[in-house]
């Protein structure tokens, strides 16, 4: 499911994500509490929306292209 969020901000959040949850994990107090908060779970979850709309976004722009080859 694909978030209301534009997709700069989602990418940034994701980001932000990507750098803090491995060294929080690798922490010997907070990685017990990110596992627990399922940070790990939701940082696949975002991957996979950023995938989708990634996948989104090159549908549109092959449609766009086609329509402009088509005129």
């Amino acid at each position: 499911m694909i978030s209301d969020e534009d997709d700069v901000s989602f990418k940034a959040r994701l980001d932000r994500m990507e750098r803090r949850t491995p060294s929080l994990l690798a922490h010997p107090h907070y990685g017990p509490l990110v596992r627990a908060a399922g940070d790990v779970e939701l940082l696949e979850e975002m991957r996979i929306e950023w995938r989708e709309r990634e996948e989104r976004a090159r549908a549109r722009k092959l449609r766009w292209e086609a329509s402009i080859s088509e005129g």
